[in-house]
């Protein structure tokens, strides 16, 4: 058996044989890719790159820059992933949504085609009032001549409104406008979305990445149909990501500027009372200025006084924190941290909780309210507050003891100075209570500046590298679905062939006996157009007579040196035509010259390709049976020939398998060897019963006859068990009823050479 190989000849021959499949389905395709290239519309892509900045190195003016004596810890690096979250977060895009009006869509309806008109629409909806969030409008309006349209609902329900007045329908009240410059042919589509349901589907078309893993730069793209509307989408995107940062982080900085107000506004108060008393006490009794002792006591006094109040003024920020904590204890709120705070790990646990608090805001803009990440982010932020404050009342105490430490130093100058005159003595005190008192004032006005500073200065977290820019369209794309589109159109045509033919486990042709065996294939005949058991006459020259003549100069090779004087004729079930190839192969032999005898020993089941001829009372069985029969009393000329004669089977026999290993079959056959010049032995198909296999030693040869389209490809086991066992002597197989109308036979040469009279 020859290995599996494709054969392109094979495979072009099995396509060339379906030919009207290539002819109806390759149109088709082409067909359907015009028709999906005409309906669907072509998308463009817009692209933009935005960086994240980050807060330590974008120069940008913040607390830990304006308060270097505070030891702030550095800020926790922005994550890239959470604001990629937010940027594909559904409430941020539904602002987008709003802001352009993209849940008002307007379409040109054409044949098989909506055409996006975005900014081309001649009407425009002015005002959407809906009966519910989920309210959708989907309408053909056709304009009219009086100011008037005509609204069509996707469920045939029609309504006549006038443009600039509202309309009821179900859904909501509708008012549309008209712009005259803008008319189009034939009718407007509307289509109405809820803004959130709106986002959710832009979302789809909207992709965003990091550049690399170490930059911190997004790379934003959007598809749509319209390149202006990409373009527009991402710009505002990017607008409302900036500004939704903005607002978060002024968010610390008002919260400070109104902690500071309120101290400031207190101070102010103290200290004009302070003022007004120094200069009452010196108007009264004259004072200019205090002795060189007095102004030196006042100096230290001075001194000690000023530590003293940063003391406090930590212990009044302390207490505030301390206060806005408890005070918003079902709201969570910014926790001011531009304040003089010289703690630094309540400085960094401020700065935790305020970026928690971050955290919760955007995980509410991605996953809503509700989820499980944000009950843990509050639960977390409770417990930070507690800490916090817990931290805070520590801190006080400990700055409680420094305070009284200072004091009690403060309190021996102050003993000093009792040895002062009791004026100087008295106004040095007043001095004391307003420096102290415009200190406090002094510093808290320092710090509202700067948070007014950094409030007028907060930047936003995002900056645009690259601002939105749509490119060609991408989708569809023509070449590359025209050319699925090619293969489509022969594939398919050609899987249907070549599964059909798979399908078919019948031989059809030399190629494929060659294929599953490896018996030499003698000879390849043709079927005949004509019902005639005989083919081949004197001076034919029919396709089918020349293809038994071509046999009958193959059997010359089948014994190279050697003559070929019986030949067994067998196959591998009924009807593959055995007899009738023996009848016809024995004319050929006698048109050559030779005497032949063709010997039917299908005992069981006689051939009817015989019944025609003349026969005689007796035949092959007889002759076994009766041992004074002689074989010249059996044999008889067949009519077809001088030189062909026959030996009919005869009476049909009850025991044929043990007549066939009779010892008078085998001298039968040694007379005929004798007589004639080649001996027909037509036995019963060797896949059927064993009566070929027991006359082997009466054949020099054997024909396996295959039969075109009949025979099947799993049968060929019997004749490859039999060239594998040496069951039969020299086993070759004769092709039968081979359409020459076929592909691969060439018709037209024996048509044309030797005239069609098959």
């Amino acid at each position: 058996m020859k290995e599996d190989r494709i054969n392109i000849k094979q495979l072009l021959s099995a396509a060339l044989k379906y030919w009207y499949l290539y002819a109806l389905l390759f149109p088709m395709a082409i067909g359907l890719a015009y028709l999906y290239l005409r309906i669907t519309p072509k998308k463009y892509e817009a692209t933009a790159m935005l960086l994240i900045k980050d807060e330590e190195k974008s120069g940008q003016i913040v607390e830990e820059a304006i308060f270097d004596e505070l030891g702030v810890l550095g800020k926790k690096k922005k994550s890239l992933e959470n604001e990629v979250l937010i940027l594909k977060s559904t409430p941020i895009m539904e602002h987008v949504v709003q802001n352009l009006e993209l849940q008002y869509e307007y379409f040109n309806l054409e044949f098989l085609k909506k055409r996006d008109l975005y900014k081309n629409s001649p009407i425009h909806v002015v005002d959407w009032k809906p009966n519910s969030d989920n309210a959708v409008v989907d309408a053909r309006i056709e304009i009219q001549n009086n100011g008037t349209y005509l609204l069509t609902e996707e469920d045939k329900r029609q309504y006549q409104g006038e443009f600039g007045k509202e309309l009821r329908l179900p859904a909501g009240k509708l008012t549309l406008s008209y712009s005259r410059g803008k008319d189009i042919p034939g009718a407007v589509g509307l289509v109405i979305s809820p803004p959130k349901e709106k986002a959710k589907g832009l979302l789809d078309a909207l992709d965003v990445s990091a550049v690399g893993e170490l930059s911190s730069t997004v790379t934003m793209t959007y598809k749509d149909v319209d390149p202006q509307r990409a373009e527009a989408v991402l710009t505002e995107l990017m607008a409302l990501y900036n500004q939704q940062s903005i607002d978060e982080k002024n968010s610390v900085f008002e919260n400070s500027l109104d902690l500071l107000n309120e101290r400031i506004k207190l101070i102010s108060r103290e200290l004009a009372d302070a003022e007004q008393n120094v200069e009452t006490y010196r108007r009264r009794f004259n004072m200019v200025e205090m002795s060189a002792e007095g102004g030196l006591l006042l100096k230290e006094l001075a001194d000690y006084n000023r530590e003293i109040s940063g003391t406090d003024i930590q212990l009044e920020i302390l207490g505030s924190i301390e206060s806005f904590l408890e005070r918003n204890k079902d709201n969570f709120e910014f926790v001011p941290t531009n304040i003089n705070i010289n703690n630094l790990t309540l400085t960094s646990q401020i700065q935790n909780f305020n970026e928690l608090l971050r955290q919760r805001e955007r995980q509410k803009n991605v996953y809503g309210a509700s989820h499980p990440d944000i009950v843990l982010t509050e639960k977390q932020i409770k417990n930070l507050r507690q800490t916090i404050i817990d931290n805070i009342r520590s801190i006080r105490t400990d700055v409680q003891i420094g305070r009284n430490a200072k004091r009690e130093m403060s309190s021996n100058i102050e003993n000093r100075m009792a040895s002062l005159p009791t004026r100087e003595r008295e106004l040095l005190d007043k001095e004391r209570k307003k420096d102290l008192t415009e200190n406090i004032y002094v510093y808290l006005l320092q710090k509202r500046e700067q948070s007014a500073i950094s409030l007028a200065s907060t930047t936003a977290t995002g900056r645009v590298i690259e601002p939105a820019e749509s490119s060609d369209p991408v989708s569809p794309k023509v070449a590359q679905i025209m050319l699925i589109a090619l293969f489509l159109g022969l594939a398919l045509p050609s899987g249907i062939a070549f599964m059909v033919e798979s399908m078919n486990d019948k031989i059809q042709n030399e190629e494929d006996i060659q294929r599953i065996t490896t018996a030499t294939v003698a000879g390849v005949l043709a079927s005949s157009r004509k019902k005639s058991r005989l083919v081949v006459k004197e001076n034919s020259t029919s396709a089918a007579a020349e293809m038994f003549r071509l046999l009958r100069a193959n059997l010359a090779y089948i014994m190279p040196g050697k003559d070929l004087k019986s030949l067994l004729v067998t196959s591998g079930v009924p009807g593959e035509g055995k007899s009738f190839i023996a009848l016809n192969l024995g004319v050929t032999q006698a048109l050559a010259g030779k005497k032949v005898v063709l010997l039917e020993l299908d005992l069981r089941k006689p051939s009817q390709e015989f019944e025609d001829l003349e026969s005689t009372d007796d035949g092959v069985v007889n002759y076994l049976i009766d041992p004074s029969l002689t074989p010249e009393m059996i044999i008889q000329n067949t009519g077809l020939h001088l030189n062909f004669d026959v030996i009919r089977c005869g009476a049909k026999p009850p025991n044929p398998g043990e007549l066939i290993l009779s010892t008078r079959l085998r001298e039968l056959v040694a007379y005929l060897k004798g007589k004639y010049d080649f001996v027909i032995l037509d036995t019963p198909p060797v896949g059927v019963v064993a009566d070929a296999l027991q006359v082997k030693d009466m054949a020099d040869a054997t024909m396996y006859v295959v039969r075109a389209g009949y025979t099947r490809k799993a049968d060929f086991q019997t004749i490859n068990d039999i060239i594998q066992k040496d069951k039969l002597p020299k086993p070759f197989i004769v092709l039968n009823a081979v359409k020459l109308n076929k592909r691969g036979y060439g018709s037209g040469y024996y048509s044309s050479y030797y005239g069609d009279e098959n």
